[in-house]
């Protein structure tokens, strides 16, 4: 598991957190871009894994049903 991932019980990644300031070192992508694109702006400062996963799909859904349309 990665270092940057803290999880509740030490096993479990699904009950893991990231903080947004990793992520975005990870990603290249600014904090508040991540939280305004990917999260809406309803982020906090850790989100668990399992938010993250979910975002993401919704985000990527919503981003290729919109070019689909063009």
């Amino acid at each position: 598991m990665a270092d940057n991932i803290q999880t509740t019980n030490g096993s479990d990644e699904k009950n893991g957190k990231v903080s947004l300031e990793v992520l975005a070192k990870m990603t290249g992508f600014p904090v508040e871009v991540i939280k305004d694109e990917i999260f809406r702006g309803e982020a906090s400062d850790q989100i668990s894994l399992e938010s993250l996963r979910t975002a993401m799909l919704s985000y990527i859904d919503s981003t290729m049903l919109i070019n689909d349309q063009k």
